[in-house]
């Protein structure tokens, strides 16, 4: 009841400000609505987690009820000067993924997950984009593009939609105190998967891009995609290594500090043609594997210093929601949701077929690949930046998808380590989830 009437008071605050101060709400636009969808999408988030449901979906739901299509508390014109917000979050997002991956860790699984990733994870991108494709009369911002621009579109598309969630996946392992051949072989599997579905889309992307702008010279398409792949890839080392020199000299403030990198890198990196993601998923890669420093140090003070970032990012997602797209799009949802899940299951089940494979890793593996969180969203918000024209209803159908399996997939996933009989194996309590 305190996070309803928090809620409802901070509503009455807002409509306030706005009524009576229009001035004042005029000239402090980002900071009002930085603070009202930060604090509105923390007490969503704990409204949902009571009755069962995942936080995220909370705060996604906060801005839908705050933003213009519904409530107006945060209009258009607030919404549009949080961009930077977005690009924030797709930063810490690809450097915390990064700084999960241990190499050394990941070798025993190694061959599992590599054929899950070429089978399941580059299969089903590969199968979203045709789906996309061959289902254009029921997607109108395809239907009204020329066969080859909607074919590249869906392939960025595609890889979109095949995002997974560490941190969900993280959650729920914390929830249940799950510790096994299985659980390990998920959450290699997802971290390694995002890897590969951020650098993906950053080929994808740039590809589409060129052919979307008419830019047929071959040479100086693949220039642009190598310029935006190796160089963002160089940066990210460059960024790797000062974070490393922060963490072993410095070692104060430090999920500050690479926060306020992460906002550097957001910044800078569409300014000069290179790709915020893959900067920051080499730089977590780098501190990880290469650098002396202790990423797990960073990725726990991480959390309090990121956490106002993510909360105002989903509540972003919903307040930028188009919910009458979002109604026209109703059946390529389901669709799509349908075919992510059927396309990991059988690239999975082949991809494990061997004799030397755990059964419980051919049974269930393929469940962990379903929840969607921030990676999804963040690829969604690149979509509509880098295709204003029919952005907002791309970013409405990626929601769409995302909405549903955040909804969903967790407690599929959390049934599925219960019968595994991984669950209560681990030493120690839950892992909080944001």
């Amino acid at each position: 009841m305190i996070a309803v009437f928090a809620l409802l008071a901070l509503a009455g605050l807002m409509q306030a400000a706005r009524s009576f101060a229009p001035g004042t709400v005029a000239a402090g636009g980002t900071e009002l609505a930085f603070g009202f969808l930060l604090l509105t999408s923390y007490f969503m988030g704990k409204l949902f987690n009571k009755v069962g449901l995942p936080k995220l979906t909370g705060y996604i739901a906060a801005g839908i009820l705050a933003g213009p299509q519904v409530l107006d508390l945060v209009d258009t014109p607030m919404v549009g000067q949080l961009k930077l917000v977005g690009g924030v979050a797709t930063a810490i997002i690809a450097l915390q993924a990064g700084a999960e991956l241990n190499i050394r860790a990941v070798r025993p699984l190694f061959k599992v997950v590599r054929n899950i990733t070429v089978l399941a994870i580059f299969g089903t991108m590969a199968t979203l984009a045709a789906v996309l494709v061959l289902m254009r009369p029921l997607v109108p911002f395809l239907a009204e593009l020329p066969l080859a621009h909607a074919a590249v579109v869906a392939g960025a598309l595609g890889i979109a939609l095949s995002a997974q969630s560490p941190a969900v996946v993280m959650a729920m392992i914390g929830e249940t105190r799950s510790e096994g051949v299985l659980t390990r072989t998920i959450l290699t599997l997802v971290i390694v998967a995002d890897l590969a579905v951020i650098i993906s889309f950053g080929i994808a992307s740039a590809s589409a891009t060129a052919v979307m702008g008419g830019e047929i010279d071959v040479g100086a398409t693949i220039a642009g995609i190598a310029w935006e792949v190796l160089g963002s890839i160089g940066v990210g080392t460059f960024i790797g290594l000062l974070l490393s020199a922060f963490l072993l000299y410095v070692n104060k403030g430090v999920g500050l500090f690479a926060v306020m990198v992460c906002f550097v890198v957001a910044e800078i990196g569409h300014a000069v043609h290179l790709d915020p993601l893959i900067i920051a998923l080499t730089a977590g890669v780098w501190l990880e594997n290469v650098s002396r420093a202790d990423a797990k140090q960073l990725l726990r003070s991480f959390d309090a210093a990121s956490l106002p970032v993510y909360l105002v990012f989903f509540a972003l997602a919903g307040a930028k929601l188009d919910l009458g797209a979002l109604a026209v799009l109703a059946l390529p949802v389901a669709i799509l949701v349908v075919t992510r899940a059927g396309s990991f299951f059988v690239g999975c089940r082949v991809a494990t077929a061997g004799p030397d494979v755990d059964p419980l890793v051919r049974r269930m593996a393929w469940i962990g690949l379903l929840p969607q969180a921030g990676l999804a969203l963040a690829l969604a918000e690149l979509v509509r930046r880098a295709f204003p024209a029919f952005g907002d209803a791309a970013f409405a159908l990626v929601v769409g998808v995302v909405a549903t399996n955040e909804l969903v997939a967790p407690v599929i996933l959390r049934i599925a380590l219960l019968r595994s009989g991984e669950a209560g194996r681990r030493e120690g309590g839950d892992t909080p989830a944001h």
